[in-house]
């Protein structure tokens, strides 16, 4: 496809920045680092209860497991899960299948061909609007860090209290349930990246349609701020940093060898609020990794790709992305509810004990107890050696 010139009666083209803003990434082949899961520290052990008199020969107990059977029924429920999970992951699989032609029909070469050409008109229109902008409002960096940045600052450090700093947590398990509370945190991480995941590859459904509706969204906010540039202009501020040019380099195609588009944006208009940071993952092309506060005001946006490679991207985050992501989830809601059901489990055996105790312990000694039989005899002490 050719570039697509865009004519300015009146006023010249803005000149390319020196270092253009981000554009998203190309699709990808494959995946470099498979996705993976925290690993737990080593499961807490007790310590088996010692012989307390060496001098008792006390009979040796059964050496079968009275859970053995309940055992083996969690393995076959575990079986029958793991069949009705594969029977409906399917049937999801299926699903993606279908929606993935219909999209791929409608975004066709001629279709990206008119949407590619409307992104460019409008890269020249945001660039402009953004020279007019500094213009009216010198101090529009001050603007954004002084009365913006500290609501985003104030989310970053809500986030940064509840999760951390987004690393698996390391410690020594003292019972089972800093065991379960472990898994519990892991299934808080794994099931918050599924979702993510889960939100790209929903925004992607219809990439033609959201779009050319994002395009349109963008021309009214161009047009609204150009209005409002002579009375309004500290509040268009916001408008521009944190709506129209976020959005507009979403749908961006990708920069350069890509595509022969680089943005007339310069990178300075993107890059504020310091703390807000994010934890981007481009392994297939969009970035299903922890996004910026900034970019999930407006979520996970589909770009201009080209037709061919549409396919590509949603087989590589479907196989490469979500299916793993999908069983790593699903591992650690399994180990979260063992842990939560042998913490049922041993509390009713402490409970139930104490009740049946003098019970138990009395149905245990035999009614004939020989002494001979269950004492062992002395041990002699070990002649000392005498000096040379």
């Amino acid at each position: 496809m050719n570039d697509h010139p865009r004519q300015h009666p009146g006023h010249e083209c803005p000149p390319a920045p020196q270092k253009p803003a981000p554009q998203p990434e190309p699709p990808k082949d494959k995946c470099g680092e498979p996705l993976k899961g925290c690993e737990p520290p080593k499961n807490y052990e007790p310590p088996k209860c010692p012989d307390c008199d060496p001098s008792c020969n006390c009979p040796k107990q059964s050496g079968d497991d009275p859970d053995c059977l309940q055992k083996l029924i969690d393995d076959q429920a575990a079986e029958v899960t793991k069949s009705e999970k594969a029977k409906a992951f399917k049937a999801e699989l299926e699903a993606f299948q279908a929606k993935a032609k219909v999209a791929e029909q409608e975004y066709s070469q001629e279709k990206y061909d008119k949407l590619v050409k409307l992104w460019v008109e409008q890269d020249v229109d945001v660039a402009l609007l953004i020279r007019k902008l500094v213009c009216a409002v010198p101090c529009w960096r001050c603007i954004v860090e002084c009365y913006v940045c500290r609501f985003l600052n104030g989310m970053q450090q809500a986030e940064a209290r509840l999760y951390g700093d987004g690393k698996c947590p390391g410690t020594e398990f003292h019972n089972v349930y800093d065991e379960r509370y472990w898994w519990e945190r892991e299934l808080d991480r794994r099931q918050t990246r599924l979702q993510r995941i889960k939100s790209v590859l929903a925004a992607w459904e219809k990439p033609a349609q959201t779009i050319e509706k994002a395009l349109a969204d963008d021309a009214k906010l161009i047009a609204d701020a150009n209005k409002a540039l002579g009375s309004d202009a500290p509040r268009v501020v916001f408008d521009v940093f944190f709506k129209l040019v976020p959005m507009h380099l979403d749908i961006a195609p990708p920069a350069p060898p890509y595509s022969p588009w680089p943005t007339k944006i310069g990178e300075e208009y993107t890059k504020f609020c310091c703390c807000d940071t994010g934890d981007p993952d481009n392994c297939c092309g969009p970035d299903v990794g922890k996004l910026t506060l900034r970019q999930r005001l407006i979520g996970p946006q589909p770009y201009l790709i080209k037709p061919a490679d549409y396919s590509k991207v949603i087989c590589c985050l479907v196989k490469d992305r979500y299916v793993k992501a999908k069983d790593l989830a699903a591992e650690a809601e399994a180990e979260f509810q063992k842990r939560d059901q042998e913490i049922k489990r041993l509390k009713a055996e402490v409970d139930n004990g104490l009740k049946s105790f003098e019970k138990d312990a009395k149905g245990a000694i035999p009614a004939v107890v020989n002494c001979c039989d269950d004492q062992l005899p002395p041990t002699e002490p070990k002649p000392q050696q005498q000096a040379t």
